[in-house]
């Protein structure tokens, strides 16, 4: 199959399966905000901060390095699972050691046995890392994606189990935990991974030297997208922190999964396409543009909707999460398409570029959150996200798009039509919502028929405005689903 189909058909693989698992965590979701305070909230999403800045020692730099040159002999297998299970076991250790500092630094002792059971998961997370690259490196998405799949619904059917007997953000991190364990079985069945450790370990090490700057982009990015938590949690409470963390939950759900899908498999793609600069361009360009297709439909929509589907989904006593959810899903376009250039910049071996951009964006995001959230708390730093970030992102986007050998003229070529069509089809929801409410119907009804006056709408509006991305998303989503062979 030529690079191009694999990557058809891994995504192929990821979404079909994703859908199914999509709709049981959103169910999951619901349910279990609905039954959870929050205090309990605000208090997972510090745990949730701690547990992301450690997993990023995986994933944003060993995996990726791993995928780009796999250990060629048993020997050198030894050696990496040693460094990746050893490194889990000590950054564990040191977490649950300052479990306790972190619980004092937000104000709350409920979050350092949180703060340990996340580290727990970590642990538990290093033994996955060497199937998982190996399987993308073979490009055998289709195991990855049921892999994924039931990892996701283990999570799902944990969390909720465990909010229904009263664990509070223990259902949360329970959820955590059972599924790195389900992911390790499941991926080491998949491809055999789980060695006899080495002393010999020079040859991993090499593996750190490698990843070094995929690390430090990681760290950069883990660092401007986390640290509206730490302030909030340090200066408005874990109270208030739950309802942020509720907006970045839902407005980052679905933007997580579609990116999660598209660089697992196209980081590959992009290391066998690394010789051809014309193909790779191609492969960009197409990627951001579904990207915007899909995503500007999807958050703007959720932005518009956001005031009537918060009470209906979770309750009226999440009403201050609103305000917070309508900004960040209104920027998560902007985040979806520029999620393209991690794998992009890594698999065409161009890590320094992803450094060059975070230094830009980090500085103007940590000045701007660090004034934001101690004047004006969670509406300040969703404000921040909403104004300030797409500034700097823009201005540090030039450097992927040259390495890419694009331009912002391209760009816009490919995004100017979703962005059109998403604009009318939010003006149409807002109208809408807006008549639900003086007919005085039902708010559960309004988001529902919402959502179909925003879906027509924006088909519509891209029928006008963009045919080329219509014509182009549906032939893509006809061979997702295997109705139409490759060309």
């Amino acid at each position: 199959m030529q690079i191009h189909d694999k990557f058809v058909a891994g995504l192929r693989s990821f979404a079909s399966l994703r859908l199914i698992t999509q709709i049981t965590s959103w169910l999951g979701t619901v349910y279990v905000v609905r039954h959870l305070d929050s205090a309990a909230l605000g208090r997972f999403g510090v745990a949730l901060v701690v547990f992301n800045y450690l997993s990023m020692t995986y994933d944003g730099s060993l995996v990726e390095a791993l995928v780009l040159r796999p250990p060629a002999s048993r020997a050198e297998r030894r050696a990496v699972f040693t460094v990746l299970v050893g490194f889990g076991a000590l950054l564990a250790v040191a977490t649950a050691l300052a479990s306790g500092e972190i619980a004092r630094w937000v104000g709350d002792a409920a979050v350092a046995p949180l703060v340990v059971g996340v580290a727990g998961a970590l642990a538990l997370t290093s033994f996955s890392v060497l199937p998982q690259a190996a399987l993308a490196r073979r490009m055998d998405f289709h195991r990855l994606a049921i892999a994924g799949g039931l990892q996701a619904l283990a999570v799902t059917a944990t969390t909720v189990t465990l909010a229904w007997q009263g664990a509070g953000a223990w259902a949360l991190v329970g959820g955590q935990i059972v599924g790195a364990t389900v992911r390790l079985i499941l991926l080491n069945r998949a491809c055999p991974s789980l060695l006899r450790p080495s002393r010999e370990i020079a040859y991993a090490l090499g593996y750190l030297r490698f990843g070094g700057l995929l690390f430090v982009d990681n760290l950069l990015w883990r660092w401007y997208t986390s640290l509206d938590t730490l302030l909030l949690s340090r200066w408005s409470g874990t109270a208030q922190l739950g309802y942020y963390n509720l907006a970045q939950q839902v407005a980052e759900l679905p933007l997580e999964k579609i990116s999660t899908v598209v660089n697992d498999v196209s980081l590959p793609a992009y290391a066998e396409l690394r010789g051809d600069r014309a193909a790779s361009a191609r492969l960009l360009l197409e990627t951001m543009r579904t990207q915007a297709t899909i995503g500007f439909a999807i958050f703007w929509g959720l932005a518009a909707t956001a005031p009537i589907a918060v009470p209906v989904l979770f309750g009226s006593r999440w009403d201050d999460a609103v305000f917070p959810l309508t900004a960040l899903a209104a920027v998560a376009p902007i985040r979806l398409i520029g999620s393209v250039e991690t794998p992009a910049m890594t698999g065409l071996g161009r890590p320094g570029v992803l450094v060059r951009t975070k230094l830009i964006v980090a500085p103007i995001m940590t000045v701007a959150l660090l004034l934001a959230c101690r004047e004006a708390g969670i509406r300040g730093a969703a404000l921040v996200w909403l104004c300030v970030f797409p500034v700097g992102y823009l201005i540090a986007f030039r450097y992927v798009l040259r390495a890419g050998n694009l331009s912002f003229r391209e760009l816009g070529r490919v995004t100017r039509g979703p962005i059109g069509a998403a604009a009318v089809m939010t003006v149409a929801v807002i109208g809408w919502t807006r008549l639900g409410a003086m007919l005085a119907v039902a708010r559960w009804i309004t988001l529902i028929t919402a959502i179909g006056v925003g879906a027509i709408t924006y088909v519509l509006g891209l029928s006008l405005i963009d045919r080329e991305s219509l014509r182009l998303i549906y032939l893509r989503a006809r061979r997702f689903a295997g109705l139409e062979a490759a060309t």
